[in-house]
């Protein structure tokens, strides 16, 4: 049952003398964006009552938190793997599965001259992004690879919750994760000596370092896997080139792998789609004049990978504070100081616009100059070692939106006026978007999405942000007509 509430307006208004803050008459000028059904009931009052009204609305008394379950996974390639103990959020949990694809076809095992083709070798190289959980004092952390007993499904829909059956680990990793060496720049070589000593072909075309991890190989595992496939392509009879999908038949014997975390409180996020994220095979061709290793590559799917990240639908919030977050796509209310948003497992922020509507309620004959809506984070809750948010995408939506379980996407930047479709977010200075035309459709009831909602940058990351809500609030700017 929902609980109903009083509702409570408290605003701050002021009063611009204009004729002493040309500026600020400017300024105002430029955020005339208020839109009307008749041209000539735009305007300002007379010149020698020229005035604007200030009024600010806190918002904390209407922010509340969305849990949504069914967001599907775009096709970034990201892996997430780890899980940590996120001091505001609880535990964060992540599972990473992918499909595999190979570049070896029937073309690069040559029958001509050859006697065999024999397994030499395999590891795994993934390329690491960002860190979340502990990164600092040199954590040491642990990763299992794992065989998938069924086939990632390119036409499913996978969300947060999903998982694949896992069978016997056929790889791992156990390193010391060095938080400095994310993002090193080579255009800071000229200040930094010891990238200097960094050899240009360990980054990237944007010069950013290519800081991996390598992960040992069940070397028997590979060796039959890598036996299967050739004994596939060097199959003519079963397999004529006419019918041969060399893609399927190594789909049917390696159906893909999951990566999970073993040790450490951290969790790495890999790129699937870089390219020195890979799982090299080394083999020998043998012909009658001698012995040549070459090297065949099995690449990462980004089409076919998702991460299960926990809280989901199947395992819920370990931190008591969360337990109003029982039904999707319900705002709720937390007995908390905080608004919060976790891009991996869906939880975002829902701004219920029926205090401006209250309060446009008690004035008359006013025009909306502007309109302001401040979001600003508190630092010191910034998890360690970890950047907050860079980007914050704002949706639409409405209580009866949300009981059918949808979220309106803005299309582009002109989407009832000026909601934006993100805003590039910075935890030490003044985050707000501008937002009069959107509040006007509200008072002449020309939509019913009275509700922003704010959520991270994509499905398949772990940012996480902390609001108070005291600093959540709503600047209007108005003048009255005569």
């Amino acid at each position: 049952m929902r609980r109903t509430k009083t509702l409570r307006i408290h605003t701050t208004t002021y009063i611009m003398n204009l004729w002493a803050r040309k500026i600020g008459l400017l300024s105002l000028a430029a955020l005339l964006l208020f839109s009307c059904e008749e041209e000539n009931s735009i305007g300002l009052p007379p010149e020698d009552n020229l005035g604007i009204f200030f009024a600010e609305i806190p918002m904390r008394d209407y922010v509340k938190q969305v849990w949504v379950d069914d967001l599907p996974y775009d096709a970034s390639g990201l892996l997430l793997v780890g899980e940590y103990e996120d001091p505001q959020l609880g535990e964060i949990k992540s599972i990473a599965f992918s499909d595999l694809s190979t570049t070896s076809l029937r073309a690069t095992f040559p029958v001509s001259d050859t006697i065999d083709f024999n397994f030499v070798s395999a590891d795994m190289t993934l390329r690491i992004q960002e860190a979340y959980g502990r990164t600092t004092n040199l954590p040491s952390v642990g990763y299992g690879v794992y065989q998938l007993l069924d086939t990632v499904d390119v036409n499913a829909e996978y969300t947060n919750s999903s998982a694949l059956a896992i069978g016997n680990k056929i790889g791992e990793t156990q390193f010391t994760f060095y938080l400095d060496s994310l993002g090193i720049n080579l255009a800071d070589s000229s200040d930094n000596q010891s990238i200097t000593n960094i050899p240009d072909s360990l980054f990237d075309a944007s010069g950013i370092y290519l800081y991996t991890a390598s992960f040992d190989l069940d070397q028997p595992f590979w060796e039959d896997i890598f036996n299967q496939y050739r004994d596939v392509l060097l199959d003519t009879l079963s397999f004529p080139d006419s019918t041969l999908n060399a893609s399927q038949e190594f789909d049917k014997i390696m159906k893909g792998i999951a990566l999970q975390q073993e040790s450490g409180n951290t969790a790495l996020q890999f790129s699937g789609q870089d390219v020195r994220s890979f799982i090299s095979v080394k083999y020998n061709r043998v012909t009658p004049s001698g012995t040549s290793e070459i090297e065949m590559f099995i690449l990462f799917n980004s089409n076919k990978a998702f991460n299960e990240i926990r809280p989901n639908a199947n395992s819920g919030w370990s931190l008591e504070k969360f337990n109003p977050l029982t039904d999707f796509y319900t705002p709720a209310e937390l007995e908390d100081e905080n608004a919060y948003i976790q891009s991996g497992a869906n939880l975002f922020i829902a701004l219920d616009f029926e205090p401006f509507k209250s309060f446009v309620d008690t004035l008359e004959n006013t025009v909306f100059q502007g309109a302001e809506l401040y979001l600003n984070s508190d630092s010191t809750l910034v998890l360690e070692g970890n950047d907050p948010i860079s980007v914050l995408q704002f949706l639409l939506s409405s209580e009866e939106r949300l009981n059918d379980n949808e979220l309106v996407g803005i299309q582009d930047a002109n989407f009832l006026g000026e909601v934006p479709i993100a805003i590039n977010y910075d935890e030490a200075d003044s985050n707000f978007i501008r937002i009069p035309t959107y509040l006007n459709q509200l008072t002449l009831d020309r939509t019913s999405l009275d509700k922003i909602i704010i959520r991270g940058p994509s499905v398949s990351r772990l940012d996480r942000i902390v609001i108070p809500k005291d600093s959540i609030f709503l600047r209007l700017y108005y003048s009255k007509t005569d």
